[in-house]
């Protein structure tokens, strides 16, 4: 005897590819924004000629400080995610 199961809406979804917490929807979604970015070509800007991560402008007076750093967008995109989802 086989089962149907039947999902309903966009919960039903989620849980059923494993993304019932938001934790796990927070991970899934920063994860795709660095993706994106990374495909993007965005990291060339947050690195220096060595490879060290350049400090974020805010909170760094040196001179080759960025406001575009690598992971400023993925973790708002996380967070975002864990707080509306």
């Amino acid at each position: 005897m086989s089962t149907v199961e039947v999902t309903e809406g966009i919960r039903g979804t989620l849980v059923k590819l494993g993304l019932a917490a938001p934790s796990s929807r927070a991970f899934v979604i920063g994860v795709t924004a660095a993706g994106l970015l990374y495909l993007a070509g965005q990291p060339k800007a947050s690195f220096r000629e060595d490879g060290s991560m350049k400090p974020l402008r805010w909170l760094s007076p040196e001179p080759d400080a960025t406001t575009t750093h690598f992971l400023l967008l993925p973790v708002g995109a996380a967070v975002a995610g864990y707080l509306f989802t």
